[in-house]
């Protein structure tokens, strides 16, 4: 009876270490295809550059198997443990972003497939690990297999946005570009203020009065009436927005042409949600207001966090 009863316990514990060597590989070649098809699109990196960014979640699915093969059963069912529920939740909420917004099914079908290996590996390395004897100072090995596991979950967590890298890199060109017009257009209202005093014909306020309109911007029949070009220009739809100059009553007439004391430039996404989400504002306080909301931003929305006021260029 007891050899028996040995007899079964051995088939059991191949029978486990079979499916957690199948679970694994699964796991291995699943995430392997899906990322080799991904990664050429994400972030604009390359194969290699993404391959040696997912070295680290990839390689423990072949140390599984090759850990139960060599005899080192533990360390292979601690790390089974560890890496389906280090990589659970993350597959999860990758998942979540390529439904969201990639839509490409082989890649989902892949990493669906890979998902539903980790409570594979779960259940059956802890069944498996609760049943075995332990060696010495498992409790150590235990702990440090976890460990591993939380430091990939923790990477996870540092490196995963919801919003993908092209709509984030569209919002923060947006955000330069429309310091950079700010700055170009107190630029042309210096230079027209030092032409009128040159010409005896001063109306500066405050350093100068802003142009009725921009070539790039409000484009205005009348040329000498417009200002200098700005470094945009949204009739290309560059960078996934558009912008929006606006001169502020009161304004005067000088020389034949209309000019304002103030003014306001917003960016907004040409497709909301797909080329941005952030609205954009400036006005001649120089700093930059934003909304995730599907409307123009203005001065009552909060200021962007870490963002400074945009630079005064003054002629020399």
């Amino acid at each position: 009876m007891a050899q028996a009863a040995l007899n079964d316990n051995r088939s059991a514990q191949f029978l486990h270490q079979q499916a957690l060597i199948w679970a694994s590989a699964i796991s291995f070649v699943s995430i392997l295809l899906a990322f080799w098809a991904w990664i050429p699109s994400w972030m604009d990196s390359s194969r290699l550059s993404g391959l040696l960014f997912l070295l680290p979640f990839l390689l423990p699915y072949g140390f599984i198997p090759l850990r139960l093969h060599t005899r080192r059963v533990f360390s292979g069912l601690t790390l089974a443990i560890a890496m389906g529920c280090a990589l659970f939740v993350p597959g999860i909420y990758v998942i979540r972003f390529l439904f969201k917004w990639e839509r490409n099914w082989w890649i989902m079908g892949n990493l669906i497939l890979a998902l539903l290996m980790q409570p594979v590996l779960i259940v059956i390395a802890a069944k498996a690990f609760i049943t075995m004897s332990h060696p010495p100072k498992w409790r150590i090995k235990f702990l440090g297999s976890l460990a591993y596991g939380a430091l990939l979950f923790g990477l996870f967590l540092l490196s995963y946005s919801p919003v993908p890298y092209r709509i984030l890199k569209n919002e923060r060109l947006a955000e330069s570009n429309l310091c950079n017009t700010a700055s170009h257009v107190h630029l042309d209202a210096f230079e027209n203020a030092w032409e009128s005093e040159s010409s005896g014909n001063a109306h500066a306020n405050n350093g100068g009065v802003h142009p009725f309109s921009f070539p790039d911007i409000t484009p205005n029949a009348d040329p000498k009436c417009t200002g200098y070009s700005l470094v945009v220009d949204p009739k290309k739809q560059l960078d996934g927005y558009f912008f929006e100059y606006a001169g502020i009553l009161p304004s005067i007439t000088a020389e034949g042409c209309k000019r304002f004391n103030s003014f306001t430039i917003s960016a907004r996404p040409i497709t909301y949600g797909q080329t941005g989400f952030r609205s954009f504002f400036v006005d001649e306080s120089q700093r930059v207001h934003a909304t995730t909301e599907d409307r123009p931003a203005n001065s009552n929305d909060p200021i962007v966090v870490g963002s400074i006021d945009c630079p005064r260029h003054t002629p020399a």
